[in-house]
Protein backbone atom coordinates (compact mmCIF):
# COMPACT_ATOMS: atom_id res chain seq x y z
CA UNK A 1 0.00 0.00 0.00
CA UNK A 2 1.50 3.57 -1.17
CA UNK A 3 2.27 5.48 2.32
CA UNK A 4 1.20 9.06 1.98
CA UNK A 5 4.32 11.19 2.14
CA UNK A 6 3.23 14.74 4.32
CA UNK A 7 4.78 18.07 4.27
CA UNK A 8 6.23 19.81 7.52
CA UNK A 9 3.26 21.58 7.69
CA UNK A 10 0.45 18.34 6.98
CA UNK A 11 1.94 16.94 9.96
CA UNK A 12 2.54 20.15 12.58
CA UNK A 13 6.66 19.14 11.72
CA UNK A 14 8.88 20.86 14.63
CA UNK A 15 10.35 22.92 11.92
CA UNK A 16 7.23 24.71 10.57
CA UNK A 17 6.18 24.91 14.06
CA UNK A 18 9.17 26.92 15.34
CA UNK A 19 9.52 28.86 12.08
CA UNK A 20 5.71 29.92 12.84
CA UNK A 21 6.52 30.41 16.37
CA UNK A 22 9.44 33.06 14.96
CA UNK A 23 6.98 34.93 13.18
CA UNK A 24 4.75 35.34 15.74
CA UNK A 25 6.20 38.25 16.68
CA UNK A 26 7.60 39.95 13.36
CA UNK A 27 9.11 42.68 14.87
CA UNK A 28 11.78 40.73 16.75
CA UNK A 29 11.65 38.21 13.63
CA UNK A 30 12.90 40.86 11.25
CA UNK A 31 15.56 42.37 13.86
CA UNK A 32 16.84 38.45 14.08
CA UNK A 33 16.78 38.35 10.11
CA UNK A 34 18.75 41.78 10.29
CA UNK A 35 21.24 40.66 12.79
CA UNK A 36 21.83 37.49 10.85
CA UNK A 37 22.95 39.49 7.93
CA UNK A 38 25.37 41.51 9.50
CA UNK A 39 26.91 38.31 11.16
CA UNK A 40 27.38 36.89 7.56
CA UNK A 41 28.50 39.86 6.41
CA UNK A 42 30.99 41.46 9.01
CA UNK A 43 31.93 37.86 10.48
CA UNK A 44 31.86 35.35 7.80
CA UNK A 45 32.21 36.44 4.17
CA UNK A 46 35.84 38.19 5.40
CA UNK A 47 36.85 34.67 5.88
CA UNK A 48 35.33 33.48 3.28
CA UNK A 49 36.71 36.14 1.28
CA UNK A 50 40.68 35.40 3.13
CA UNK A 51 39.58 31.60 1.86
CA UNK A 52 38.87 32.09 -1.84
CA UNK A 53 41.74 34.98 -2.45
CA UNK A 54 44.11 32.31 -1.53
CA UNK A 55 42.96 29.97 -4.21
CA UNK A 56 42.99 33.40 -6.72
CA UNK A 57 39.77 34.58 -6.58
CA UNK A 58 39.66 37.47 -8.73
CA UNK A 59 42.43 36.45 -10.89
CA UNK A 60 40.80 34.20 -13.19
CA UNK A 61 40.55 30.55 -12.84
CA UNK A 62 40.75 29.00 -8.94
CA UNK A 63 44.25 27.61 -8.56
CA UNK A 64 46.76 26.14 -6.22
CA UNK A 65 49.80 28.15 -7.32
CA UNK A 66 49.60 30.40 -4.34
CA UNK A 67 49.73 27.38 -1.97
CA UNK A 68 52.57 26.03 -4.61
CA UNK A 69 54.75 28.52 -3.88
CA UNK A 70 54.21 29.08 -0.13
CA UNK A 71 55.24 25.07 0.40
CA UNK A 72 58.43 25.83 -2.30
CA UNK A 73 59.56 29.34 -0.66
CA UNK A 74 61.74 28.68 2.50
CA UNK A 75 61.43 31.89 3.70
CA UNK A 76 57.64 31.28 3.73
CA UNK A 77 57.69 27.96 5.30
CA UNK A 78 60.32 29.72 7.73
CA UNK A 79 57.39 32.09 9.28
CA UNK A 80 54.96 28.74 9.52
CA UNK A 81 58.52 27.57 11.58
CA UNK A 82 58.98 30.43 13.44
CA UNK A 83 55.13 30.81 14.36
CA UNK A 84 54.11 27.55 15.39
CA UNK A 85 57.85 27.28 17.58
CA UNK A 86 57.49 30.62 19.46
CA UNK A 87 53.46 29.80 20.36
CA UNK A 88 54.20 26.31 21.21
CA UNK A 89 57.12 27.57 23.41
CA UNK A 90 55.21 30.41 25.07
CA UNK A 91 52.20 28.35 25.80
CA UNK A 92 54.26 25.76 27.83
CA UNK A 93 56.48 28.66 29.31
CA UNK A 94 53.00 30.44 29.99
CA UNK A 95 51.24 27.39 31.32
CA UNK A 96 53.79 26.65 33.78
CA UNK A 97 53.89 30.01 35.07
CA UNK A 98 49.80 30.23 35.39
CA UNK A 99 50.52 27.16 37.37
CA UNK A 100 52.70 28.13 39.70
CA UNK A 101 51.39 31.91 40.24
CA UNK A 102 48.00 30.36 40.68
CA UNK A 103 49.02 27.68 43.09
CA UNK A 104 50.37 30.68 45.41
CA UNK A 105 47.20 32.75 45.01
CA UNK A 106 44.86 30.56 45.37
CA UNK A 107 46.30 29.42 48.64
CA UNK A 108 47.41 32.04 50.45
CA UNK A 109 44.96 35.35 51.69
CA UNK A 110 47.93 37.39 52.21
CA UNK A 111 48.12 40.85 51.27
CA UNK A 112 51.53 39.83 48.85
CA UNK A 113 49.59 37.28 47.11
CA UNK A 114 46.73 39.65 46.24
CA UNK A 115 49.61 42.36 45.05
CA UNK A 116 51.23 39.41 43.00
CA UNK A 117 47.49 38.72 41.39
CA UNK A 118 47.64 42.71 40.34
CA UNK A 119 50.64 43.08 38.92
CA UNK A 120 49.77 39.39 36.95
CA UNK A 121 47.16 41.15 35.18
CA UNK A 122 49.16 44.43 34.58
CA UNK A 123 49.75 43.34 30.93
CA UNK A 124 45.66 43.63 30.21
CA UNK A 125 45.49 47.05 30.44
CA UNK A 126 48.61 47.88 27.49
CA UNK A 127 49.05 47.48 24.13
CA UNK A 128 49.94 44.02 23.16
CA UNK A 129 53.72 45.22 22.23
CA UNK A 130 54.45 47.13 24.93
CA UNK A 131 56.75 44.75 26.00
CA UNK A 132 58.62 44.66 23.02
CA UNK A 133 58.68 47.96 23.56
CA UNK A 134 60.17 47.92 27.58
CA UNK A 135 63.07 44.91 26.44
CA UNK A 136 64.25 47.15 23.55
CA UNK A 137 64.89 50.03 26.73
CA UNK A 138 66.59 47.36 28.72
CA UNK A 139 68.02 45.19 26.02
CA UNK A 140 67.90 46.66 22.88
CA UNK A 141 71.34 47.35 20.92
CA UNK A 142 71.55 50.35 23.12
CA UNK A 143 69.70 49.33 25.95
CA UNK A 144 70.21 49.91 29.56
CA UNK A 145 71.21 46.31 30.73
CA UNK A 146 73.33 45.59 27.43
CA UNK A 147 75.16 48.61 27.76
CA UNK A 148 75.94 47.45 31.14
CA UNK A 149 76.91 43.96 30.39
CA UNK A 150 79.15 45.54 27.72
CA UNK A 151 81.25 48.10 29.89
CA UNK A 152 81.25 45.56 32.42
CA UNK A 153 81.76 42.65 30.69
CA UNK A 154 82.52 43.52 27.60
CA UNK A 155 79.40 41.11 26.39
CA UNK A 156 77.39 41.82 23.29
CA UNK A 157 73.77 41.24 23.63
CA UNK A 158 70.86 41.96 21.88
CA UNK A 159 67.31 41.12 22.18
CA UNK A 160 65.90 41.11 18.87
CA UNK A 161 65.26 37.47 16.93
CA UNK A 162 62.95 34.66 17.85
CA UNK A 163 63.61 35.03 21.63
CA UNK A 164 62.97 38.36 21.95
CA UNK A 165 59.43 37.33 20.28
CA UNK A 166 59.06 34.48 22.67
CA UNK A 167 59.60 36.32 25.56
CA UNK A 168 57.08 39.55 24.41
CA UNK A 169 54.38 36.70 23.63
CA UNK A 170 55.03 35.24 27.36
CA UNK A 171 54.91 38.23 29.24
CA UNK A 172 51.43 39.52 27.12
CA UNK A 173 49.64 36.29 27.22
CA UNK A 174 50.31 35.27 30.24
CA UNK A 175 47.50 36.76 32.12
CA UNK A 176 45.35 34.95 30.01
CA UNK A 177 46.45 31.73 30.62
CA UNK A 178 46.53 32.92 34.26
CA UNK A 179 43.01 33.67 34.42
CA UNK A 180 41.79 30.50 33.01
CA UNK A 181 44.08 28.36 35.40
CA UNK A 182 43.29 30.62 38.85
CA UNK A 183 39.91 29.78 38.10
CA UNK A 184 39.88 26.33 37.91
CA UNK A 185 42.08 25.74 40.93
CA UNK A 186 40.01 28.49 43.33
CA UNK A 187 36.94 26.67 41.95
CA UNK A 188 37.96 23.42 42.81
CA UNK A 189 36.60 21.48 45.47
CA UNK A 190 39.57 20.55 47.72
CA UNK A 191 38.46 17.15 49.37
CA UNK A 192 40.31 14.73 47.65
CA UNK A 193 43.47 16.98 48.12
CA UNK A 194 42.62 16.82 51.80
CA UNK A 195 42.33 13.17 51.56
CA UNK A 196 45.14 12.45 49.24
CA UNK A 197 47.31 14.14 52.28
CA UNK A 198 45.29 12.68 55.16
CA UNK A 199 46.26 9.38 53.54
CA UNK A 200 49.91 9.96 53.41
CA UNK A 201 51.13 11.37 50.21
CA UNK A 202 53.32 14.41 49.97
CA UNK A 203 52.23 18.11 48.41
CA UNK A 204 54.33 17.30 45.46
CA UNK A 205 52.64 14.35 44.76
CA UNK A 206 48.96 15.67 45.48
CA UNK A 207 49.82 18.49 43.09
CA UNK A 208 50.62 16.04 40.41
CA UNK A 209 48.13 13.37 41.20
CA UNK A 210 45.10 15.67 41.93
CA UNK A 211 45.12 19.06 41.84
CA UNK A 212 46.33 19.26 38.55
CA UNK A 213 44.27 16.88 36.98
CA UNK A 214 41.29 18.18 38.47
CA UNK A 215 42.30 21.58 36.74
CA UNK A 216 43.08 19.98 33.58
CA UNK A 217 39.99 21.88 32.24
CA UNK A 218 40.85 25.40 32.87
CA UNK A 219 44.79 23.80 32.14
CA UNK A 220 43.96 23.06 28.67
CA UNK A 221 41.70 26.01 28.12
CA UNK A 222 44.09 28.44 28.84
CA UNK A 223 47.09 26.20 26.65
CA UNK A 224 44.63 26.39 23.70
CA UNK A 225 43.46 30.31 24.04
CA UNK A 226 47.31 31.38 24.69
CA UNK A 227 48.57 29.24 22.02
CA UNK A 228 45.91 30.82 19.00
CA UNK A 229 46.99 34.31 20.36
CA UNK A 230 50.57 33.88 20.05
CA UNK A 231 50.16 32.11 16.92
CA UNK A 232 48.44 35.25 15.57
CA UNK A 233 50.92 37.51 17.19
CA UNK A 234 51.21 40.82 14.61
CA UNK A 235 52.74 43.41 16.64
CA UNK A 236 55.53 41.83 18.22
CA UNK A 237 57.43 40.43 15.38
CA UNK A 238 57.70 43.72 13.97
CA UNK A 239 59.06 45.57 16.72
CA UNK A 240 61.50 43.01 18.06
CA UNK A 241 61.61 39.94 15.70
CA UNK A 242 64.83 41.36 14.12
CA UNK A 243 63.86 40.82 11.03
CA UNK A 244 62.54 37.04 11.31
CA UNK A 245 59.43 36.08 9.60
CA UNK A 246 56.77 35.08 10.99
CA UNK A 247 52.72 34.60 9.81
CA UNK A 248 51.15 37.41 11.20
CA UNK A 249 53.58 40.53 9.95
CA UNK A 250 54.86 38.85 6.61
CA UNK A 251 50.83 38.58 5.80
CA UNK A 252 50.64 42.28 7.01
CA UNK A 253 54.06 43.17 4.87
CA UNK A 254 52.78 41.17 1.75
CA UNK A 255 49.22 43.85 1.63
CA UNK A 256 51.14 46.62 2.28
CA UNK A 257 54.56 46.28 0.64
CA UNK A 258 53.69 44.34 -2.37
CA UNK A 259 50.23 44.73 -2.31
CA UNK A 260 50.09 40.62 -2.96
CA UNK A 261 46.77 39.89 -1.63
CA UNK A 262 46.75 36.11 -3.09
CA UNK A 263 49.86 35.69 -0.89
CA UNK A 264 48.70 37.27 2.19
CA UNK A 265 45.53 35.42 2.42
CA UNK A 266 47.39 31.69 1.86
CA UNK A 267 49.30 33.08 4.93
CA UNK A 268 45.42 34.01 6.79
CA UNK A 269 44.33 30.65 6.00
CA UNK A 270 47.19 28.50 8.42
CA UNK A 271 46.06 31.21 10.99
CA UNK A 272 42.21 30.26 10.48
CA UNK A 273 42.51 26.78 10.26
CA UNK A 274 43.99 26.37 13.83
CA UNK A 275 41.73 29.05 15.11
CA UNK A 276 38.80 27.73 14.12
CA UNK A 277 39.80 24.18 15.13
CA UNK A 278 40.62 25.19 18.21
CA UNK A 279 37.52 27.47 18.55
CA UNK A 280 35.41 24.35 18.21
CA UNK A 281 37.17 22.16 20.30
CA UNK A 282 36.39 25.03 23.07
CA UNK A 283 32.62 25.37 22.31
CA UNK A 284 31.65 21.49 22.02
CA UNK A 285 33.85 19.66 24.42
CA UNK A 286 35.12 21.36 26.77
CA UNK A 287 32.24 24.47 27.82
CA UNK A 288 30.44 22.81 29.96
CA UNK A 289 33.20 20.53 31.81
CA UNK A 290 33.92 21.77 35.55
CA UNK A 291 36.18 20.14 37.88
CA UNK A 292 33.14 20.56 41.00
CA UNK A 293 33.46 16.83 42.83
CA UNK A 294 29.58 16.27 44.30
CA UNK A 295 31.46 14.15 47.19
CA UNK A 296 33.57 15.64 50.15
CA UNK A 297 33.27 18.43 52.05
CA UNK A 298 32.35 21.15 49.37
CA UNK A 299 33.09 23.85 51.73
CA UNK A 300 36.42 22.84 52.84
CA UNK A 301 39.28 25.25 52.44
CA UNK A 302 42.08 24.36 50.32
CA UNK A 303 45.17 22.50 51.85
CA UNK A 304 47.77 25.32 52.56
CA UNK A 305 51.49 25.26 50.74
CA UNK A 306 53.87 23.31 52.68
CA UNK A 307 56.96 24.79 52.87
CA UNK A 308 59.03 22.97 49.80
CA UNK A 309 56.06 23.97 47.40
CA UNK A 310 55.29 27.53 48.93
CA UNK A 311 59.59 28.18 48.28
CA UNK A 312 59.06 27.12 45.04
CA UNK A 313 55.48 29.06 43.54
CA UNK A 314 56.47 32.25 45.56
CA UNK A 315 60.01 32.02 43.99
CA UNK A 316 59.01 32.13 40.56
CA UNK A 317 55.75 34.70 41.51
CA UNK A 318 58.14 36.94 42.34
CA UNK A 319 60.48 37.03 39.75
CA UNK A 320 58.47 37.32 37.21
CA UNK A 321 55.78 39.70 38.61
CA UNK A 322 58.78 41.49 39.37
CA UNK A 323 60.00 41.59 36.03
CA UNK A 324 56.46 42.78 34.87
CA UNK A 325 56.53 45.30 37.21
CA UNK A 326 60.38 46.57 35.68
CA UNK A 327 59.18 46.26 32.44
CA UNK A 328 56.17 48.58 32.91
CA UNK A 329 58.25 50.86 34.76
CA UNK A 330 60.58 51.40 32.02
CA UNK A 331 57.69 52.61 29.90
CA UNK A 332 56.62 55.07 32.35
CA UNK A 333 60.18 56.10 33.23
CA UNK A 334 60.76 56.11 29.29
CA UNK A 335 57.80 58.95 28.63
CA UNK A 336 59.35 61.59 31.60
CA UNK A 337 63.12 61.62 30.46
CA UNK A 338 64.85 62.76 27.48
CA UNK A 339 66.22 59.44 26.39
CA UNK A 340 66.05 57.12 28.77
CA UNK A 341 69.44 54.90 29.47
CA UNK A 342 71.56 57.85 28.01
CA UNK A 343 69.65 61.37 28.96
CA UNK A 344 67.14 60.67 32.51
CA UNK A 345 66.53 64.40 32.48
CA UNK A 346 62.89 65.11 33.57
CA UNK A 347 60.95 66.20 30.38
CA UNK A 348 57.39 66.74 29.45
CA UNK A 349 58.61 67.05 25.84
CA UNK A 350 57.43 63.38 24.69
CA UNK A 351 53.86 64.59 25.47
CA UNK A 352 53.69 67.35 23.12
CA UNK A 353 53.26 65.44 20.04
CA UNK A 354 50.11 66.88 18.27
CA UNK A 355 49.54 63.75 16.06
CA UNK A 356 49.89 62.00 19.16
CA UNK A 357 46.72 63.58 20.95
CA UNK A 358 44.86 63.01 17.98
CA UNK A 359 45.09 59.64 17.31
CA UNK A 360 44.52 58.94 20.49
CA UNK A 361 41.19 61.15 20.35
CA UNK A 362 40.63 59.31 17.36
CA UNK A 363 40.60 56.11 19.34
CA UNK A 364 38.61 57.35 22.04
CA UNK A 365 35.73 58.34 19.48
CA UNK A 366 36.38 55.00 17.44
CA UNK A 367 35.78 52.88 20.46
CA UNK A 368 33.40 54.73 22.31
CA UNK A 369 31.00 54.08 19.00
CA UNK A 370 32.09 51.04 18.50
CA UNK A 371 31.81 50.15 22.02
CA UNK A 372 27.96 51.32 22.39
CA UNK A 373 27.05 49.38 19.29
CA UNK A 374 28.91 46.10 20.55
CA UNK A 375 27.00 46.47 23.98
CA UNK A 376 23.70 47.20 22.39
CA UNK A 377 23.91 44.51 19.48
CA UNK A 378 25.19 42.03 22.23
CA UNK A 379 21.89 41.95 24.65
CA UNK A 380 19.83 42.35 22.05
CA UNK A 381 21.13 39.21 20.80
CA UNK A 382 21.01 37.53 24.22
CA UNK A 383 17.51 38.28 24.63
CA UNK A 384 16.25 36.92 21.41
CA UNK A 385 18.29 33.56 22.17
CA UNK A 386 17.50 33.43 25.83
CA UNK A 387 14.26 33.85 25.00
CA UNK A 388 12.66 33.77 21.26
CA UNK A 389 12.69 30.53 19.11
CA UNK A 390 15.00 31.17 16.22
CA UNK A 391 15.44 28.44 13.77
CA UNK A 392 19.31 28.00 13.69
CA UNK A 393 19.84 29.96 16.61
CA UNK A 394 22.96 27.75 17.61
CA UNK A 395 24.79 28.79 14.14
CA UNK A 396 24.32 31.88 15.15
CA UNK A 397 25.47 32.09 18.08
CA UNK A 398 28.62 29.72 16.70
CA UNK A 399 29.17 32.62 14.15
CA UNK A 400 28.83 35.49 16.83
CA UNK A 401 31.14 34.10 19.11
CA UNK A 402 33.40 32.83 16.03
CA UNK A 403 34.26 36.69 15.68
CA UNK A 404 36.23 36.96 18.57
CA UNK A 405 38.35 33.92 17.85
CA UNK A 406 39.18 35.00 14.34
CA UNK A 407 43.13 36.63 14.16
CA UNK A 408 42.88 40.13 13.57
CA UNK A 409 45.15 39.92 10.89
CA UNK A 410 42.43 37.47 8.70
CA UNK A 411 40.28 39.95 9.84
CA UNK A 412 41.91 43.49 8.37
CA UNK A 413 42.58 41.58 5.28
CA UNK A 414 38.85 40.11 4.56
CA UNK A 415 37.80 43.56 4.78
CA UNK A 416 39.98 45.01 2.68
CA UNK A 417 38.78 42.66 0.44
CA UNK A 418 35.17 42.69 0.97
CA UNK A 419 34.87 46.48 1.11
CA UNK A 420 37.30 47.97 -1.26
CA UNK A 421 34.50 47.62 -4.05
CA UNK A 422 31.11 47.84 -4.88
CA UNK A 423 28.21 47.93 -3.49
CA UNK A 424 29.65 48.53 -0.16
CA UNK A 425 33.20 50.47 -0.74
CA UNK A 426 34.13 51.19 2.72
CA UNK A 427 37.47 51.11 2.64
CA UNK A 428 39.59 54.20 4.27
CA UNK A 429 36.39 55.17 6.16
CA UNK A 430 36.48 55.43 10.23
CA UNK A 431 32.90 53.54 9.86
CA UNK A 432 35.01 50.69 8.40
CA UNK A 433 37.15 50.82 11.67
CA UNK A 434 34.18 50.72 13.70
CA UNK A 435 32.25 48.17 12.08
CA UNK A 436 35.56 46.36 12.37
CA UNK A 437 35.45 47.02 16.02
CA UNK A 438 31.96 46.23 17.10
CA UNK A 439 31.41 42.75 15.00
CA UNK A 440 34.87 41.14 16.32
CA UNK A 441 33.73 42.16 19.95
CA UNK A 442 30.36 41.39 20.28
CA UNK A 443 30.43 37.91 21.33
CA UNK A 444 31.41 39.51 24.70
CA UNK A 445 28.13 41.28 24.75
CA UNK A 446 26.02 38.29 24.29
CA UNK A 447 28.03 36.37 26.51
CA UNK A 448 27.00 38.65 29.35
CA UNK A 449 23.82 39.17 28.51
CA UNK A 450 22.64 35.17 28.03
CA UNK A 451 24.45 35.10 31.34
CA UNK A 452 22.69 37.69 32.75
CA UNK A 453 18.98 36.69 30.94
CA UNK A 454 19.65 33.39 32.70
CA UNK A 455 18.87 35.32 36.34
CA UNK A 456 15.98 36.89 35.11
CA UNK A 457 13.07 34.72 36.14
CA UNK A 458 10.33 34.79 33.16
CA UNK A 459 7.30 35.39 35.55
CA UNK A 460 8.24 39.17 35.13
CA UNK A 461 7.57 38.92 31.30
CA UNK A 462 4.66 36.85 31.83
CA UNK A 463 3.40 39.64 34.20
CA UNK A 464 3.78 42.61 31.76
CA UNK A 465 2.41 40.40 29.07
CA UNK A 466 -0.72 39.01 31.07
CA UNK A 467 -1.42 42.73 31.85
CA UNK A 468 -1.08 43.96 28.54
CA UNK A 469 2.20 45.92 27.62
CA UNK A 470 3.08 43.07 25.00
CA UNK A 471 6.15 41.74 23.49
CA UNK A 472 8.00 45.27 22.71
CA UNK A 473 6.60 47.20 25.68
CA UNK A 474 7.91 44.30 27.89
CA UNK A 475 11.57 44.22 26.32
CA UNK A 476 11.70 48.16 26.55
CA UNK A 477 10.18 48.32 29.92
CA UNK A 478 11.17 45.10 31.55
CA UNK A 479 14.10 43.40 30.33
CA UNK A 480 16.60 46.34 29.13
CA UNK A 481 16.67 48.11 32.41
CA UNK A 482 17.79 44.54 33.62
CA UNK A 483 20.14 44.19 30.98
CA UNK A 484 21.59 47.34 31.64
CA UNK A 485 24.46 45.79 33.97
CA UNK A 486 25.64 43.47 31.03
CA UNK A 487 25.40 46.21 28.71
CA UNK A 488 27.72 48.60 30.74
CA UNK A 489 30.11 45.12 31.33
CA UNK A 490 30.05 44.73 27.39
CA UNK A 491 30.42 48.52 26.79
CA UNK A 492 33.52 48.82 29.18
CA UNK A 493 35.14 45.86 28.15
CA UNK A 494 34.83 46.62 24.68
CA UNK A 495 35.94 50.25 24.97
CA UNK A 496 38.62 48.89 26.97
CA UNK A 497 40.16 46.45 24.26
CA UNK A 498 39.32 48.27 20.88
CA UNK A 499 41.81 51.46 22.52
CA UNK A 500 44.63 48.79 22.24
CA UNK A 501 43.30 46.84 19.48
CA UNK A 502 45.64 46.62 16.25
CA UNK A 503 46.09 43.39 14.38
CA UNK A 504 43.11 44.45 11.98
CA UNK A 505 42.52 47.94 12.18
CA UNK A 506 46.13 48.86 10.91
CA UNK A 507 44.65 47.26 7.27
CA UNK A 508 42.23 49.32 7.47
CA UNK A 509 43.76 53.05 8.59
CA UNK A 510 43.78 55.47 5.74
CA UNK A 511 46.10 58.46 5.06
CA UNK A 512 45.10 61.25 7.36
CA UNK A 513 43.45 58.69 10.02
CA UNK A 514 45.08 56.85 13.01
CA UNK A 515 44.78 55.25 15.93
CA UNK A 516 46.35 55.09 18.89
CA UNK A 517 47.78 51.40 19.40
CA UNK A 518 48.57 52.10 15.68
CA UNK A 519 50.21 55.04 16.17
CA UNK A 520 52.87 53.57 19.34
CA UNK A 521 53.68 50.80 16.87
CA UNK A 522 54.89 52.96 14.29
CA UNK A 523 56.74 54.78 16.66
CA UNK A 524 57.99 52.15 18.06
CA UNK A 525 59.19 50.74 14.55
CA UNK A 526 61.23 54.17 13.89
CA UNK A 527 62.85 54.08 17.61
CA UNK A 528 61.18 56.85 18.84
CA UNK A 529 61.06 55.33 22.33
CA UNK A 530 60.13 58.70 24.09
CA UNK A 531 57.21 59.02 22.48
CA UNK A 532 56.21 55.78 22.16
CA UNK A 533 56.31 55.60 25.82
CA UNK A 534 54.42 58.88 26.64
CA UNK A 535 51.48 57.85 24.61
CA UNK A 536 51.72 54.42 25.96
CA UNK A 537 51.47 55.96 28.99
CA UNK A 538 48.85 58.00 28.30
CA UNK A 539 46.72 54.72 27.24
CA UNK A 540 47.85 52.61 30.14
CA UNK A 541 46.01 55.27 32.09
CA UNK A 542 42.98 54.85 29.82
CA UNK A 543 42.59 51.41 30.13
CA UNK A 544 43.53 50.72 33.82
CA UNK A 545 40.57 53.18 34.34
CA UNK A 546 38.36 51.17 32.37
CA UNK A 547 39.29 47.57 34.29
CA UNK A 548 38.77 49.65 37.23
CA UNK A 549 35.10 50.20 36.23
CA UNK A 550 34.48 46.48 34.82
CA UNK A 551 35.63 45.08 37.95
CA UNK A 552 33.28 47.56 39.80
CA UNK A 553 30.75 46.23 37.69
CA UNK A 554 31.10 42.77 38.12
CA UNK A 555 31.17 43.14 41.45
CA UNK A 556 27.79 44.89 41.91
CA UNK A 557 25.98 42.76 39.74
CA UNK A 558 27.93 39.45 39.39
CA UNK A 559 27.86 39.44 35.61
CA UNK A 560 31.40 38.03 34.60
CA UNK A 561 33.30 38.63 31.25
Amino acid sequence: MDTEISSPRQRGHPWFINLKKFWSEPGFAILTVILAVFILLFIVSPVFAVLLKSFGMGTGALTMDYYSEFFSTSFYLKSLLNSISAALISTGIVTFLSIAVSLYVTRSQSFVAKSYRGAALLPLVAPPFIFSLSLIILFGRNGIITQWLDGMFGLEFSIYGFWGVVISQVLGYFPIGYMLVESALRNMNPSLEHASGDLGANQWKTLGKITIPLAKSGIIKASLLVFVMALADFSNPLIIGGGKPFLASEAYLLVVGQQNMEQAAVLGVFLIIPSLIIFIFQTYFLKDTNTEMISGESGAANAPLTKSVKAVVVGISTLFTAFIILLFAMVVLGAFVKIIGINNTFTLEHFSNRNGWDSLYTSVIVSFISAILAAGIGILQGYLFARKTIPGKKVLEFLTLFGLAVPGTVMGIGYILIFNGPPLFLTGTVLLIVLNMTFRKIGVGLEASISKMHQIDTSMEEASNDLGGGPYKTFGKIIVPLLNPAFIAGFVYTFMTAMVSISSVIFLIAPGTNLAAVYILNLAEQAKIGMASAMSFILIVIVISCMGILKWIEKRTGVRI
